[in-house]
């Protein structure tokens, strides 16, 4: 291994600390109620924080701005819930436990389904004008 390869795989190393302490972290502060408000709050904020146009006023266009926010958020968080539940599913077929492939597969679909909602809704979504 020469001494770029080392130096890639030190930073990668480190990164994948980061991130899990963080995932940590993350995990400590919801199983408490003040760590749910500290992190629901600034992620509600902006969300909230949507800026409409003055050419595109109409309640429309403001459903179609908040569509465009929300969108991508959710179809990434379906993917993200059926990954967990691929990898619960998994879990379960090397325990060889069936509430836990059971729970994977649900789990899974769940997530697929949050997702091609989120993908197809907004969309669809119109007041009639």
């Amino acid at each position: 291994m020469n001494r770029i390869e080392k130096v890639q795989y030190a930073i990668a190393e480190t990164e994948a600390k980061v991130m899990l302490k963080a995932i940590n972290v993350t995990g400590k502060l919801m199983s408490t109620k003040a760590g749910k408000v500290m992190l629901a709050v600034p992620i509600a904020v902006s969300v909230c924080s949507v800026v409409a146009s003055a050419d595109d006023a109409t309640a429309q266009g403001m459903i179609d701005k908040i569509m465009g926010v929300l969108k991508p958020g959710t179809v990434a968080l379906g993917s993200l819930i059926a990954v967990v539940g691929g990898i619960q599913t998994g879990v379960g077929f090397k325990d060889d436990n069936a509430d836990a492939k059971t729970r994977g597969f649900q789990t899974l679909i769940g997530g697929g389904i949050v997702a091609a909602v989120a993908a197809v809704i907004p969309d669809s979504i119109s007041l009639g004008s």
